[in-house]
């Protein structure tokens, strides 16, 4: 770090972050938003902070302050989340800086750590991550991620550093739950760039071993057990599952996932048609797709071992990917959701740049500047639309029109600006993609009566009272509605 020539690298990273998302200020509460933010009476008071969210504490503390110096004005969330974002991509390239340095390089370094970091910033599938209000979880986990993993370099030289990675560790834990793969990066780091044996490694550090996973292990547990899920765990907590009463067969759910996985493989590389929800049909592992890509992984998992002595950073960046994805892309029913890469895009960055484009010469530049610039140009655009929920939905409907939880969510958009009318068919359309919902029902009778036909509204209520819901708050609403719907019909009938 001796060469000045990194401000200026920092510099650029900072200029073209803020390039590609200047235009997400403008962007407004979505989805868990008003849960966890908007809603959340338990932001107004700090002394209320940790019981809400004790698992996810460092994170809900920064939306307390945020609402204790702006209140909702949503423009400083945005600017704070922005502000993560262009830390992690600094952070990012001095770990990249560190890791060469540490694997034995001693060409060049800044070339790759910059293109590695430019990309992480402005590739277009990090959008919803960074301008989605609430998924400031996944900006602050991979924050303590890189923190981690710095300190732990740093440690090579002076042992005072192990300190900071473990209060790291700590830390990031506390943000999210995902925070546990980061020693596992670390090990992983260790056997690639090392090259440490590992019969020998584990006969001679048995105990060290032993007593790090207890003390790990012990760590993920307390966090599990503030986060809610300690004691009567089951899969059926994701908002996927809870609002639409879908959750699917865990075992088909877990053979789904390596097809999930070609997708946010294809997202790393080709970041275009990005969407809120994608159609991923539930298949067994007797599909052939599912067959297809299981083989696919096996021989680039297989290909990246072989190679890790000659191809150390492509070896080193697939586990990356693989360790950062697999908390939310495998028997947990979670949903195919762009910020899950977030944390993962690293790894295929790393794996990519550092084995097709680390010599520094004028073809791989020019390459890779057209690349950035044209990320960056998407990533701008694509903010536009998380600026409103009926921009984003409606994107969504010219790949999936006949989802249900599009058509849902177009038609809740309108119901919302009062546009009863455009706001009818696709509720309707909702309701005939999958009949037993009771929010379908809700919301179509709450358009109905805005319409003026109260009896149309009623039906609609009665109807999702038949249905089962998880949900109490939902019920409430059905049964408030009623009552107002039969308050209205008596008025109008004296």
């Amino acid at each position: 770090m001796k060469n000045k020539g990194w401000l200026l690298d920092l510099l650029l990273l900072f200029l073209l972050a803020v390039a590609a998302y200047v235009s997400s200020f403008r962007g407004t509460w979505q989805f868990d938003d008003f849960r966890c933010i908007v809603s959340n009476s338990h932001l107004r008071n700090l002394t209320e902070v940790w019981p809400f969210s004790p698992g996810r504490f460092l994170v809900f503390l920064t939306f307390w302050a945020n609402y204790r110096f702006c209140a909702l004005d949503t423009f400083w969330y945005h600017f704070v989340n922005l502000a993560f974002h262009i830390l992690n991509g600094f952070l990012f390239y001095y770990f990249l800086l560190l890791l060469q340095e540490a694997a034995g390089k001693t060409e060049e370094r800044r070339f790759s750590a910059f293109l590695c970091a430019a990309l992480f910033l402005v590739h277009p599938v990090q959008t919803q991550a960074v301008t989605y209000i609430v998924q400031r979880l996944e900006l602050m986990c991979f924050m303590f991620i890189m923190a981690h993993l710095i300190f732990l370099l740093l440690a090579l030289k002076k042992k005072i550093f192990l300190l900071p990675a473990a209060l790291a560790l700590i830390a990031g834990l506390f943000s999210k739950e995902n925070m546990a793969v980061a020693p596992l990066v670390a090990i992983l780091g260790c056997f690639v760039f090392a090259q440490i044996d590992l019969k020998n490694f584990l006969k001679e550090k048995k105990k060290y071993i032993l007593a790090a996973a207890a003390v790990f292990i012990l760590l993920c547990l307390l966090v599990l057990r503030f986060a809610g899920v300690w004691k009567g765990t089951s899969f059926d907590f994701s908002p996927l599952a809870r609002l639409y009463e879908d959750t699917p067969d865990l075992w088909d759910y877990f053979a789904t996932q390596f097809k999930v996985w070609t997708i946010y493989l294809r997202l790393c590389f080709w970041p275009f048609g990005l969407r809120l929800e994608y159609d991923v049909p539930l298949e067994g592992f007797s599909s052939p797709w599912v067959i297809l890509a299981i083989l696919f992984w096996l021989a680039l998992a297989v290909s990246a071992w072989s190679l890790r002595k000659r191809e150390p950073f492509f070896a080193f960046g697939l586990g990356f990917f693989a360790l950062a994805l697999a908390p939310a892309a495998t028997i947990i029913p979670n949903g195919l959701y762009e910020h899950r890469l977030y944390s993962a895009l690293p790894g295929i960055l790393i794996a990519v740049v550092f084995t097709f484009f680390a010599k520094k010469n004028v073809y791989n530049a020019a390459l890779l500047i057209v690349v950035i610039l044209l990320f960056t140009y998407a990533t701008f655009q694509r903010n536009f639309y998380w600026s409103d929920a009926e921009l984003i939905w409606r994107d969504n409907l010219r790949y999936s029109p006949e989802n249900f939880r599009v058509n849902a969510n177009v038609g809740e958009a309108l119901l919302n600006k009062e546009r009863y009318e455009a706001a009818l068919p696709y509720l309707k359309k909702a309701i005939e993609l999958r009949p037993r919902t009771v929010e379908a029902h809700y919301n179509l009778a709450c358009c109905l009566a805005g319409m003026g036909d109260l009896k149309g509204a009623k039906e609609e209520l009665l109807a999702a009272k038949k249905l089962k819901t998880r949900l109490p708050e939902v019920r409430a609403l059905v049964d408030a509605a009623l009552k107002e719907i039969d308050g209205a019909l008596k008025s109008a009938e004296q």
